[in-house]
């Protein structure tokens, strides 16, 4: 269904679950439009998309949406991964946060532990704790759960989250985009990559 989104735009997205099922060329497709349960995800999901690009009308967002659709959705074979797959979709959808001005006020959905959750991604393991000043902190990272670098300096300028290695000049920082935090989920997009890097939130 969502596949649409990438060869017919946004306005495909208000008839999402219009989709003309006659038409539903992949297996994939066809099991949307035979589960009830995976039809109403994907009429919920075109909504949630609908929405963050009224609330967040950047160019980014739909780079973003066409990732997860090759890298997430498309490669579910059953309702059993899709369910689960539509649901983080859909809650990283209402809570993303808009570029620049969309990212004040994240620090404290920053911080905490977090693990690689996706095929790129610098660290393995990353922990971000707050300093004695706003939107700045300390950083960890752990390798095969074994500390990597440990004391390196984080600090965040509107959507721009800056990690400084430990013992490394200010000028040498890594710069990530913010693309999305929430209570689970860390969206960012790091140096020189393409498609975005996904963390999920450790608990203890």
């Amino acid at each position: 269904m969502l596949l649409a989104l990438i060869i017919g735009g946004d306005a495909i997205l208000a008839r999402a679950a219009g989709f003309d099922c006659r038409k539903a060329g992949t297996p994939l497709e066809r099991t949307i439009c035979q589960d009830p349960v995976a039809s109403a995800l994907d009429e919920q999901l075109a909504a949630a998309y609908r929405d963050a690009g009224q609330r967040c009308p950047d160019a980014g967002l739909r780079t973003e949406q066409q990732l997860w659709l090759h890298e997430v959705r498309n490669v579910c074979r059953d309702v059993a991964c899709l369910a689960p797959a539509y649901r983080t979709r859909i809650a990283e959808l209402h809570t993303r946060q808009c570029r620049a001005e969309g990212c004040a006020g994240v620090e404290q959905r920053l911080i905490g532990a977090w693990r690689q959750a996706s095929a790129v991604g610098s660290f393995e393991e990353i922990a971000f704790v707050a300093g004695s000043s706003p939107n700045q902190g300390r950083f960890d990272t752990w390798l095969h759960r074994r500390p990597e670098f440990v004391n390196g300096r984080w600090q965040l300028e509107a959507c721009e989250l800056r990690l400084l290695l430990p013992g490394e000049p200010d000028a040498s920082a890594m710069r990530m985009t913010l693309r999305s935090v929430d209570a689970d989920h860390l969206v960012v997009l790091e140096p020189d990559q393409t498609r975005p890097a996904r963390y999920r939130r450790v608990r203890p």
